[in-house]
């Protein structure tokens, strides 16, 4: 999970003095369960939070009403939109137009010793797996194009989708895609 930042000034944030004046102090707590709905969420970098619209109900302790109200208030001013396939079930999706204030990426290891510490204690590989040249090749890569640990946890998402084996050479594979997605979303 990633953590919740929040400005110093998020109180005096245009976005919250209107849902303040509107739904007062409900709706400012409203708005921060959003926000750490979105640092629990696994597309948090993209600002997406994806659930069923009876569990938004539930986190937010509203009824079906009161949740869209609250939610088209805030997608007015441009804060975040609004998506739900009109397939039964489907989940209810709020994307953020900004997160990054709220939840930063974090940065992989930029030192050998951490990156083998964390191949072994995210990925459980042995240390010398962190040691290896190609692997610290790799490791060099990531670091010149800033990879971050959220990327990193997608590449190894789909890795363990597709069956591949969680070693750094297929996590490059991977990791090229979660890029490539990434970039595609940025330009929608």
């Amino acid at each position: 999970m990633a953590s919740l930042n929040l400005p110093i000034n998020f109180s005096s944030l245009p976005i919250v003095l209107k849902v303040e004046q509107r739904f007062g102090l409900p709706g400012f707590a409203r708005l921060i369960k959003l926000l750490e709905l979105l640092s629990s969420s696994p597309d948090h970098a993209l600002g997406v939070i994806e659930l069923p619209a009876s569990d938004w109900r539930d986190a937010l302790q509203v009824g079906p009403l009161e949740l869209n109200v609250f939610l088209t208030y805030v997608a007015a001013d441009g804060f975040l939109s609004v998506e739900q396939s009109p397939e039964p079930g489907a989940p209810l999706r709020i994307t953020l137009a900004d997160p990054g204030g709220f939840v930063p990426a974090s940065q992989l290891p930029k030192v050998a010793n951490e990156w083998c510490q964390w191949l072994a204690a995210e990925l459980s590989m042995p240390a010398h797996h962190g040691k290896d040249p190609y692997n610290q090749s790799l490791f060099r890569h990531w670091c010149a194009t800033n990879v971050t640990i959220d990327e990193m946890n997608a590449a190894i998402e789909l890795a363990m989708k597709a069956g591949a084996g969680l070693t750094p050479p297929n996590l490059h594979n991977f990791l090229k895609t979660v890029r490539k997605e990434k970039l595609e979303v940025a330009r929608r």
